[in-house]
C-alpha cells in the first residue's frame, strides 16, 4: 500500500510538472462580430496569453482550424500599450507572430504579462466568415516544440461589397463553401 501511494504522488508531481500553463481553453470566454469590406484586413484579439514570471514563449506559427474558403487569416503578437492614462490595451499595436518571443512584463502574476494573439481576416468574396479555433506552435524557454488548439473568443466576420457592410447583411447566411 505505502509503494503505490508513492507511485501515485511521483506520477501526480510529474503530471503537475509537464502540464501546460499556456493551453489556450476551447470553450469560447466571448463572442465578437466586425463588418468587413471585401478585400480589406480586418483584426481582432482572439486569444489571450498571461506569461508567467521568467518564462519566454517563443511562437513559431499559427493557423486558422476550419475558416470556410472564401477568406485567408493570418496571426499577429500583440503586446500591451499602456497609456499615460494607466490603461493597458491589447491588440493596438501589432508584430508578426512568427519567431517573436514573449516573456512577462513585470515579476509579479499580473495583468500587465497578458499579451495578444490577433486574427488579420481578408474576405476574397462577401459572406459571413467564422475563426472558432486556432492551433497555436511555440517554444517554452528553449524546450522543444508544443502545440496547443483553443481560442478565447469566437470571431465572426460578415464581409460585403458596400462600402459600409452592416452585420445584419449576413444574418442567417451560412459560410461560403
Amino acid at each position: 500500500m505505502r509503494r503505490w501511494m508513492t507511485v501515485l504522488v511521483v506520477a501526480t508531481t510529474l503530471l503537475g510538472c509537464s502540464a501546460d500553463p499556456y493551453s489556450l481553453t476551447s470553450d469560447p470566454h466571448s463572442a465578437q462580430w466586425n463588418p468587413a469590406l471585401v478585400g480589406e484586413p480586418i483584426q481582432a484579439v482572439v486569444a489571450y496569453v498571461r506569461m508567467q514570471p521568467g518564462d519566454e514563449i517563443e511562437f513559431l506559427g499559427a493557423e486558422p482550424i476550419g475558416v470556410a474558403q472564401g477568406a485567408s487569416v493570418r496571426f499577429l503578437l500583440s503586446r500591451p500599450v499602456i497609456h499615460d492614462t494607466g490603461e493597458s490595451v491589447i491588440g493596438e499595436d501589432v508584430e508578426p507572430l512568427e519567431h517573436a518571443t514573449a516573456t512577462a512584463a513585470v515579476a509579479s502574476d499580473s495583468p500587465d504579462n497578458t499579451i495578444g494573439i490577433v486574427g488579420e481576416l481578408v474576405a476574397d468574396r462577401p459572406g459571413r466568415y467564422e475563426v472558432t479555433n486556432v492551433r497555436l506552435r511555440y517554444r517554452l524557454n528553449g524546450g522543444p516544440e508544443r502545440v496547443t488548439e483553443g481560442i478565447d473568443t469566437v470571431w465572426t466576420v460578415c464581409a460585403a461589397d458596400d462600402p459600409e457592410p452592416a452585420i445584419d447583411d449576413c444574418d442567417g447566411e451560412e459560410a461560403p463553401d
